[in-house]
């Protein structure tokens, strides 16, 4: 998982910063700073993983997706 990864995530759910970093426990700080440049940790992926029931299929089919849209 990587930084778009997790916005994607995010805003596909329609949450905010602060609503998503509520449901995984963490302050809208953190969140906001690895949307930018900050490092994503292995704690926070897995808070994201947990929270909203991602598989790897699933979080390869985002990262796909992702690429799609860019190219």
């Amino acid at each position: 998982m990587n930084r778009e990864v997790l916005r994607f995530i995010r805003v596909s759910r329609k949450l905010s910063v602060r609503k998503f970093a509520e449901r995984l426990g963490v302050s809208h700080a953190l969140i906001s700073a690895i949307e930018g440049d900050r490092r994503l940790t292995e704690n926070v992926q897995k808070k994201v993983v947990e929270t909203f029931g991602l598989t790897d299929e699933k979080l390869v089919s985002i990262k796909l997706l992702i690429n799609e849209i860019k190219n």
